[in-house]
C-alpha cells in the first residue's frame, strides 16, 4: 500500500481512487485566499485574463464585504474540496446557481460570480489528485486553466462577465478531465449496471482554433499514452469484448453528425474529424448547435443568425427553416 499522503489530505485506494480534502475552509480563510497578494497570479493560472480578470480582480472586495455572499462562497467552496477522483461523486453547482446568480445581482448583473470565486479557491484537492495520477504542475494548470475559457465562452455569447457551464466545472474539478493539446478528454464509466459497464474516455472540442487533423491525431496519441501509463488498472475487471482501456474514445457532440462530412466535405477540418468516428444515435440538438456555432443562448432569432461561413450557413438554414440540428455519440476505436 501506498504511505504518501499530504498533510491536507486523505488519499483512498491503491492505486489512488480518490483524495479528500481533511478539513474544511472557514469564512476567514477564504476571505483571506482572496485578498492574499498572489490571487491576480491565481487568476493567471486559472486562465482568467483581459477584461474578465480586470471586472473579477473588482468584485471580490465587495464579495467578500458581503456575509451572505462569503458564505456561499465558502459553502460552494466546500462541496469543490470534498474530493476528486473516480470514486467521488461531481459536486451539484447547479442546485444553487438560481439562488446564487439573485445574490449577484447585488454586486453586478449576470451570472457565475460566486461559483467562478469558489472554484479559484478551490484547486488544491483536484491538483493533488491530478499529482496522484501523474499529471505534471504544468498540465494541472493547463486543465484548470479552462475556466478562464469557459468564461471567455460565456462573455461571447452574454456580452459580460460570468459563467454558465456549472456542470462542466465540476467535472473539471472532480479530477477526471485533461487537456492533451487541441482535444480535451474525461473519464466516465459507461453501461453502468450492466455486464458492459467499463471505463472510457470521452473526447471533447474546446473553442481555441481549428481542428487541425495532425493535430487532432497527436492528442489522441497522447491520450492513449496517458491513461494507459497512468490508469492501467482500468484495465482490470474489464468485459473480455471490450477494447483495451486507453483506446475506446466516445464523443457527445453537436459535431457528431453526418451532414458534415457530407455538406463540408470529408477533406475539410471539421468533415475529416466526423469520419474518425462511428455515430451509435443522434437526438434532436438545435439549441445546442446554435451555442456552439454561434454563440447564441435561447432566446434568440435563428434567421438573424450570421451566414459568412459555410459551416454557418449549413446550421444556419436548418435553424431557420425548422429542420433543426441533431447532436450525437460517436465512438472510435484506436
Amino acid at each position: 500500500m501506498t504511505d504518501r499522503r499530504d498533510a491536507q489530505f486523505e488519499v483512498h485506494g491503491d492505486p489512488p481512487q480518490a483524495v479528500r480534502a481533511t478539513e474544511e475552509l472557514p469564512p476567514a480563510a477564504i476571505a483571506a485566499m482572496l485578498r492574499a497578494p498572489s490571487t491576480p497570479t491565481l487568476l493567471e493560472l486559472l486562465g482568467i485574463t483581459g477584461q474578465d480578470h480586470a471586472e473579477l480582480s473588482a468584485l471580490i472586495e465587495p464579495a467578500l464585504a458581503d456575509q451572505e455572499i462569503l458564505a456561499e462562497i465558502t459553502r460552494t467552496a466546500a462541496l469543490l474540496r470534498q474530493g476528486a477522483g473516480l470514486t467521488v461523486p461531481e459536486a451539484d453547482l447547479g442546485a444553487s446557481q438560481q439562488a446564487q446568480d439573485a445574490l449577484q445581482q447585488r454586486l453586478a448583473p449576470g451570472e457565475g460570480l460566486i461559483a467562478i470565486l469558489a472554484l479559484a479557491v478551490s484547486t488544491s484537492t483536484v491538483r493533488a489528485w491530478h499529482r496522484e495520477r501523474g499529471l505534471g504542475t504544468e498540465q494541472s494548470w493547463a486543465v484548470l486553466a479552462d475556466l478562464g475559457q469557459q468564461m471567455r465562452v460565456h462573455r461571447a455569447s452574454s456580452g459580460r462577465l460570468g459563467l454558465h457551464q456549472l456542470p462542466w466545472m465540476a467535472l473539471n474539478w472532480a479530477g477526471r478531465l485533461v487537456d492533451m493539446g487541441r482535444l480535451q478528454f474525461d473519464l466516465h464509466l459507461t453501461g453502468q449496471g450492466t455486464l458492459s459497464e467499463r471505463w472510457v474516455i470521452g473526447t471533447h472540442i474546446p473553442a481555441t482554433g481549428p481542428l487541425d487533423p495532425s493535430a487532432v491525431e497527436e492528442s489522441f496519441t497522447c491520450a492513449t499514452e496517458h491513461f494507459t501509463t497512468h490508469y492501467a488498472d482500468l484495465d482490470a475487471e474489464r468485459p473480455a469484448t471490450a477494447p483495451a482501456f486507453g483506446h475506446e474514445f466516445v464523443c457527445d457532440s453537436w459535431l457528431m453528425n453526418e451532414l458534415l462530412p457530407r455538406e463540408l466535405g470529408a477533406d475539410s477540418n471539421l468533415g475529416a474529424f466526423v469520419d474518425r468516428w462511428k455515430i451509435i444515435f443522434q437526438q434532436p440538438g438545435t439549441d445546442t448547435a446554435a451555442f456552439f456555432v454561434f454563440g447564441a443562448r435561447p432566446p434568440y432569432d435563428a434567421a438573424e443568425l450570421p451566414r459568412t461561413t459555410r459551416l454557418e450557413r449549413l446550421v444556419g438554414e436548418r435553424l431557420a427553416d425548422g429542420r433543426g440540428w441533431e447532436v450525437g455519440l460517436g465512438r472510435l476505436v484506436r
